[in-house]
C-alpha cells in the first residue's frame, strides 16, 4: 500500500510540473503577443476610418438636392477619410491611455464624445466597450 501512494504522489507531482510549464509557456507567449501601442494605432484608425466611412460616406447622408451626384460625392468621401489616415492615427494617440499588464494591455480612447476600451492580448484587439461619453463631461 505504502508503494501506490508514493506512485499517486509521483503522479500528482508530474501534473503540476506539467501544469507549471504550460502556464510559463503561456504567460511567456502572452508576454511576447501583447500588442505595441503603434499596433494599436494602426488598428484603431482603420476601425475608426471604417467608421467614419459608413456613418459619414453613404448615399443615405447626400441631400436630397444632390442625389444625382451621389456616386461622386460618396466616392469622394471615402477618398478624403482614407487620405486622413495619418491624421486620424495621430488624433487617436492624443486620445488613448494604455494600462500594460505586460500579459495584455487594454486601450481607452476618447475620441468624438465616445470612449471605446480594447483588450489587446496575443497579437488581436477585441473591443468590448463603446459607449458615448456625456457631452458637458470634462476628463
Amino acid at each position: 500500500m505504502m508503494k501506490v501512494d508514493r506512485m499517486e504522489s509521483s503522479h500528482a507531482g508530474g501534473h503540476i510540473s506539467k501544469m507549471a510549464i504550460f502556464l510559463a509557456i503561456l504567460a511567456g507567449t502572452m508576454a511576447l503577443t501583447n500588442p505595441s501601442r503603434q499596433d494599436y494605432l494602426e488598428y484603431a484608425s482603420v476601425k475608426l476610418s471604417q467608421e467614419a466611412k459608413n456613418n459619414l460616406c453613404n448615399e443615405a447622408e447626400v441631400p436630397a438636392i444632390l442625389r444625382g451626384f451621389s456616386n461622386m460625392i460618396v466616392d469622394t468621401c471615402n477618398t478624403l477619410v482614407t487620405s486622413q489616415r495619418v491624421t486620424i492615427r495621430a488624433f487617436i494617440d492624443n486620445s488613448t491611455h494604455r494600462q500594460n499588464a505586460m500579459f495584455f494591455s487594454i486601450y481607452t480612447s476618447e475620441v468624438l464624445n465616445n470612449r471605446y476600451r480594447t483588450l489587446a492580448l496575443f497579437g488581436n484587439f477585441i473591443t468590448f466597450s463603446a459607449e458615448k461619453m456625456p457631452e458637458n463631461s470634462v476628463e
